[in-house]
């Protein structure tokens, strides 16, 4: 698994790069990942406010932890890996990117 429990991810272009590879991830509950991490990708812990202290860090790090034997017990890469790479072949590819580059260029033009 690739695992990237960022405080306050702001996008996660390294989680889209994970699932490409077939490789499903874990990371932290907050800003970009949630718009597309659901359990058939990986999953999301719960972000530890006071992560800067001693007991902060021990509870995410507990949290990461369990993650990460889950992962492992379920065989996450065999289970959820060809899923990840049909998810961003769908949402993250070139051709999709273009295709909805396209679609809006039409939209936009129909509008004026």
């Amino acid at each position: 698994v690739g695992m990237f429990p960022s405080y306050k991810e702001p996008f996660g272009m390294v989680f889209i790069e994970c699932c490409a590879c077939g490789c499903p991830v874990i990371g932290a509950n907050s800003g970009g990942p949630v718009e597309f991490v659901v359990p058939e990708q990986g999953v999301l812990v719960e972000e530890e406010a006071e992560w800067r202290t001693e007991d902060g860090a021990k509870k995410l790090g507990t949290k990461i932890a369990d993650a990460v034997n889950t992962a492992l017990t379920e065989d996450w890469k065999a289970k959820k890996g060809p899923g990840c790479v049909e998810f961003v072949t769908k949402n993250f590819s070139t051709s999709h990117q273009c295709s909805e580059m396209i679609a809006n260029m039409k939209a936009w033009a129909a509008a004026e």
